[in-house]
């Protein structure tokens, strides 16, 4: 309470003074008090232009900054498009890519030799002369000694442009006396994984052994009835394409083209005879319970006539013209003709003239060790005007097929060792009774293939493989056999290939 009264006291004698303290200290207090008012308002007037200007210079720097950070980025970006990857990969060569990818350039190539192993021939067991045919002559003929070939030796050069258009290139340099000839060469553009178009010359989308690259062969030659009845290199357009039915995988595959065979052949620079060959080829590979399975089936059909002078021809000769007829002779795995050489007026083939018609079906289950292949082909060729009188003859009939089956004794295709063996079969003959001959070969007989390969290969690694292949042949008429090797009068024929394959 005390305490209280005091603080009262104190306040009145305060508040009294200043009453009583004269007007004139008031007024001056009061102009001092706004003098001050005003100096610390201009201040902070100042204080608030600063502050205002250092935020424009501040929003000024963060947009010359932000416009600097953009342009280093892009130049950084620009250059990272417009630079390329290198390198190599083995078994697939080397490689230029841009880094988005819409670019590259690839350059591989690879060389097969050959050591091809025959037996000595025997030409004193030569049977002579066999219903007025000098089979000896073409026993003669028909022998190879052993020897060291050049089976193949090529370059690749193959690319990518705007990711959409691909091009390929492959010569063969191995060619003889024609040089350097083009095995392959085409440009392709993609729309869609289903959506494909090639033009150019490549391989016919018809069979297993024939779209299968030689560096990816399972033996070291195609078997006699692929290479006598699939469509070879040929000069065309093909769409193509891989796509899902349900969860099916299915690829599909149409072309034309001038069935007229490689550029590099007599008269297939351009269509000889206007008729154009068309091909087709379905694969599925449905589910399994396990390793992989894929079903193919093929179909063709093809022109073989003369006009102009000229013929139909195939890349490996089993159709090719003779004597100016169009000749079919199924070639073996070491070159020798099946249906004779026509050497002492032995047969010489079969001529054929007209339309071939050709189907056929091809089958890959593998199921690693093991892995399975097989594949069949069934044709009618057309024998028009070769009868007595310009008549018809029946059609043709030419249809085999073979067999397969691989084990893998360790590892896989980039190092492992892989033992095989292949079963095959083809027989020409006509389509009714007893085979008619032409008026014009009387001495032609159907022909019958029997054969058996037992393979090693010894995938080193990526790029380097080695093989080695024991051939069996029998051969019907057994006179087309003389000279093949051992064969002395038409017995089974025993040969042999070794193979060195370097890809790069």
């Amino acid at each position: 309470m005390v305490q209280k009264r005091s603080w009262w006291i104190r306040t009145i004698v305060v508040g009294s003074a200043l009453l009583l303290a004269p007007v004139g200290a008031w007024a001056d207090k009061l102009m001092e008090l706004e003098q001050v008012f005003e100096t610390q308002q201009k201040s902070l007037q100042q204080l608030q232009q600063e502050m205002h200007r250092l935020r424009q210079d501040r929003t000024a720097q963060q947009t010359e900054i932000d416009r600097r950070v953009m342009e280093v980025e892009k130049k950084a970006a620009d250059a990272a498009a417009s630079s390329l990857l290198t390198g190599y990969e083995p078994g697939k060569g080397f490689f230029l890519k841009s880094a988005d990818g819409q670019f590259n350039l690839s350059l591989r190539g690879y060389v097969q030799s050959w050591m091809q192993v025959e037996g000595a021939r025997g030409e004193e067991g030569f049977p002579g002369v066999v219903d007025g045919q000098d089979v000896t002559a073409a026993g003669l003929a028909r022998h190879e000694p052993s020897t060291f070939r050049m089976r193949r030796a090529r370059i690749i050069v193959s690319g990518k442009i705007f990711n959409d258009f691909s091009f390929y290139i492959e010569p063969e340099l191995t060619s003889g006396s024609i040089g350097t000839r083009l095995e392959a060469g085409w440009v392709s553009y993609t729309y869609a994984p289903w959506a494909k178009a090639t033009f150019g010359q490549y391989k016919a989308r018809f069979g297993l052994e024939m779209l299968t690259a030689s560096t990816d062969l399972d033996f070291a030659e195609r078997a006699v009835v692929a290479r006598s009845l699939s469509p070879d290199w040929q000069l065309g357009a093909t769409v193509e394409g891989n796509l899902k039915l349900a969860t099916l995988p299915v690829y599909y595959g149409v072309g034309i083209y001038n069935g007229c065979g490689r550029v590099d052949q007599i008269g297939c620079a351009i269509d000889n005879d206007g008729n154009k060959e068309f091909t087709g080829r379905v694969a599925v590979s449905p589910p399994m319970p396990f390793g992989t399975l894929t079903i193919g089936l093929n179909a063709d059909h093809r022109t073989f006539r003369i006009v102009r002078g000229n013929g139909a021809t195939d890349a490996n000769t089993v159709t090719r013209v003779v004597g100016g007829f169009e000749n079919f002779n199924p070639v073996g795995p070491t070159g020798v003709r099946l249906a004779g050489n026509g050497v002492g007026g032995t047969q010489n083939g079969f001529r054929i003239n007209g339309n071939r018609v050709t189907g056929g079906g091809d089958i890959v289950f593998d199921f690693y060790p093991f892995v399975i292949k097989g594949e069949y082909a069934y044709a009618s060729q057309e024998r028009d005007e070769l009868d007595v009188g310009g008549t018809n003859l029946d059609n043709l009939i030419m249809h085999g097929g073979y067999g397969s089956i691989g084990y893998w004794i360790f590892g896989n295709k980039r190092n492992g060792l892989l033992a095989n063996g292949r079963y095959e079969h083809l027989r020409v003959d006509d389509n009714e009774g007893a085979f008619t001959a032409p008026d014009s070969a009387t001495n032609e007989r159907p022909m019958e293939l029997r054969s058996g390969t037992l393979g090693l290969t010894w995938y080193v690694n990526p790029s380097v493989k080695l093989r080695g292949n024991y051939i069996m042949t029998d051969l019907r008429p057994g006179r087309n056999a003389v000279g093949m090797s051992n064969s002395t009068h038409g017995e089974l024929a025993h040969q042999g290939i070794a193979e060195l394959l370097i890809q790069f």
